[in-house]
C-alpha cells in the first residue's frame, strides 16, 4: 500500500477499523452451543499502572487490621472509614471496601458482585521455598508494567517458553480473542465477536483467526463527514476510488478487500446501534442517559463514555436482525482506566480514580437491569470484571506511595455473578520479622504469591462465554493443563485443582 493510499484512509477513520482484518479467512472452529440461548457480554475493565488492591479490600478484624496499618502508617485507610461488607462464611462485618466505592460495596450486599482474592500471572503453583529457591519457574519479568499486563492479557505467564498450539504458534494473541476463535459459530456471518475501545487491552481482544473491532472511546466508527452533503459525496466517492486501486499487486487487492469488509461492519453497526436503541422505550433511554450524567468535579473522567458505548453496543448485538439489530449470541469488550501507577500521593490519586470506577460500574450494572427490563425474555447477560498489571507492595514508600507488587484482588460485577463472596484466599499480612514466618509473600515488603491464577479467573469468564470442552480450554489456556496437573501433583489446595474459580452462576 503506497503511502498517500495509507494517510487517505486514516483520515477517514477506516485504518483503525481495517484492523479487524484480515485474518478471518481463517478456518472455523467448533462452538459450544451449551448454556444460555441469549445474549451475552463479557466486558474486560483494565485498571491500568497497577491498581493497590491492599487500598480495595481490607480486612477490619483487629490482628490483621493492626498488620494493615502497621505497613501503612500515612496511606492507611482509616478503620470507620472503610465501607462494611458482609461476605459469606466469614464473621460479620470482616472487612470493608475503600471509602470510594459506595456504589459497588451496595452491589456486594445485594449479590451482584464478588471479590476474587489474591490473583496473578502464574506458570506453575507456586509456595515461598519454590520463589526463593527458584525450583518453580516464575512468570517472565515479574513486576514489569508491559510484561505483566501482557501476562493478564495473554493468559500467558510465559510466553519465552511455553508450548503452544499449532495454530497459536508465531501469532500474538489475547485469551479474549482466543474465546472469540471459540464461540465464532455461535454468532451469524462475520461480525467480529470482540470490540476493543481505544485504550483498552488490543492483545486481550486479538484470536488467531478473529480479529477485534477497535473502536473510539465515542463509540464512532465511520467516515467523518461534515456539514456539507457535496464535499461528503466527494469523500466517498474518492474513498470507493482508493480503494478499487491495487496496480495488479495481490497485496493491495487483499486491503482493498479487507478496507471494504470492515466498512460494511462499520455501517451495520452503527445502522444497528441506531435501530435497536430507539426500539428501547423512550424513558429507559432516558433513564439509561441520566444514569450516565457524571458528577460536575468529573473533569477528565472517561471509563463511563466507553461503558455506555458498550451499552450501546451490547443492545444492538442482542436486538434480532428482524428488528434491525447484528443478532449476536456472544461479545467480549475491553475497555480502560489508566493512571494506578500510585508511586506517590496514592491516597490521592487512587481515591479518585476509585471514585470514577464506583461511578462507572454501578451505571453499567443498572443501566443493564433497564435494558434487560425492556427485552423481557431472553434478556442480554453481562458480566464485568477486573484486571491489573499487578497489586502493589502492602508496605508503603517514602512518597506516600507503593510500588510494584504481585498478587492483586479483583472485582467481578453482574447479574450472573455468585455474588456477596470472597474467592481464594486473602493473604496473611503479618510482615513482623521481615516476615519470615509469612508465606504469603515473596519479601518483607509484602509481595503476594498468587494463589489463584489469571488462567483459573479468566476461564471461569470464558466458560460462561461457551467454552465447554477439555480442547477449548487448552486451546484458549495453553498454559492450564500443566498448571493443574502440578497442583494436584503437588498437593496444593483443592481451588488451585480447578480450571475454573466459580463465581459465575451456572445456567438452569
Amino acid at each position: 500500500m503506497n503511502p498517500s493510499r495509507r494517510q487517505f484512509l486514516r483520515a477517514t477513520g477506516l485504518l483503525t477499523a481495517a484492523a479487524t482484518l484480515p485474518r478471518w479467512l481463517g478456518e472455523a472452529n467448533a462452538a459450544s452451543a451449551t448454556g444460555y440461548s441469549g445474549y451475552r457480554a463479557a466486558i474486560c475493565v483494565s485498571l491500568l499502572g497497577g491498581n493497590d488492591s491492599n487500598n480495595l479490600l481490607v480486612p477490619k478484624a483487629e490482628t490483621p487490621y493492626a498488620q494493615y496499618l502497621a505497613a501503612r502508617p500515612n496511606i492507611g485507610l482509616k478503620q470507620a472509614d472503610l465501607l462494611t461488607i458482609n461476605p459469606l462464611g466469614f464473621a460479620a462485618g470482616a472487612y470493608g471496601l475503600h471509602p470510594s466505592l459506595p456504589k459497588i460495596q451496595a452491589l456486594f450486599e445485594q449479590g451482584q458482585a464478588a471479590m476474587v482474592c489474591n490473583v496473578g500471572p502464574l506458570v506453575l503453583p507456586m509456595r515461598k521455598s519454590d520463589y526463593s529457591a527458584g525450583t518453580v519457574v516464575r512468570p517472565d519479568n515479574l513486576f514489569s508494567h508491559e510484561d505483566q499486563q501482557a501476562a493478564w492479557a495473554s493468559g500467558i505467564a510465559n510466553p519465552s517458553n511455553v508450548i503452544l498450539p499449532l495454530a497459536l504458534i508465531g501469532k500474538s494473541t489475547g485469551w479474549g480473542g482466543r474465546t472469540a476463535d471459540k464461540i465464532h459459530a455461535l454468532n451469524p456471518g462475520e461480525y467480529p465477536e470482540v470490540t476493543s475501545f481505544i485504550g483498552g487491552r488490543v492483545l486481550f481482544a486479538e484470536g488467531a483467526t478473529r480479529r477485534p473491532l477497535m473502536v473510539p472511546a465515542n463509540g464512532v466508527l465511520s467516515v467523518r463527514e461534515t456539514t456539507d452533503a457535496t464535499f461528503n459525496a466527494l469523500q466517498q466517492e474518492s474513498l470507493a476510488q482508493v480503494l478499487a486501486i491495487n496496480n495488479g499487486v495481490t497485496m493491495e487487492a487483499s486491503y482493498g478487500g479487507s478496507f471494504a469488509l470492515a466498512r460494511s461492519f462499520a455501517t451495520s453497526r452503527t445502522a444497528a446501534r441506531e435501530v435497536a436503541w430507539n426500539r428501547l422505550p423512550q424513558a429507559t433511554r432516558e433513564a439509561i442517559d441520566a444514569l450516565f450524567v457524571a458528577p460536575s468535579d468529573s473533569g477528565g473522567w472517561s471509563l463511563h463514555t466507553q461503558l455506555y458505548q458498550v451499552l450501546r453496543d451490547l443492545v444492538a448485538a442482542a436486538t434480532p436482525v428482524a428488528n434491525g439489530g447484528l443478532g449476536l449470541k456472544r461479545q467480549l469488550f475491553s475497555v480502560a482506566l489508566g493512571g494506578f501507577d500510585t508511586h506517590i500521593a496514592q491516597d490521592t490519586t487512587q481515591a479518585s480514580l476509585f471514585r470514577q470506577l464506583d461511578f462507572s460500574l454501578n451505571a453499567f450494572y443498572r443501566a443493564l437491569v433497564l435494558i434487560q427490563g425492556a427485552f423481557g425474555t431472553n434478556a442480554p447477560q453481562a458480566t464485568l470484571f477486573t484486571m491489573s498489571d499487578f497489586s502493589r507492595t502492602l508496605v508503603e514508600n517514602s512518597n506516600r506511595g507503593t510500588d510494584h507488587g504481585w498478587g492483586s484482588h479483583a472485582i467481578v460485577l453482574g447479574d450472573r455473578v455468585a455474588g456477596r463472596r470472597l474467592y481464594g484466599t486473602f493473604p496473611n499480612l503479618d510482615l513482623s520479622n521481615n516476615a519470615a514466618n509469612n508465606l504469603d509473600t515473596v519479601d518483607e515488603k509484602g509481595r503476594w504469591i498468587p494463589t489463584l491464577s489469571v488462567d483459573q479467573y479468566a476461564h471461569s469468564i470464558a466458560q460462561w462465554m461457551g467454552l465447554s470442552t477439555t480442547e477449548e480450554r487448552d486451546y484458549v489456556f495453553p498454559n492450564i493443563k500443566d498448571y493443574l496437573a502440578s497442583a494436584t501433583e503437588r498437593g496444593f489446595p483443592a481451588a488451585a485443582q480447578s480450571a475454573s474459580v466459580g463465581f459465575m452462576m451456572a445456567d438452569g
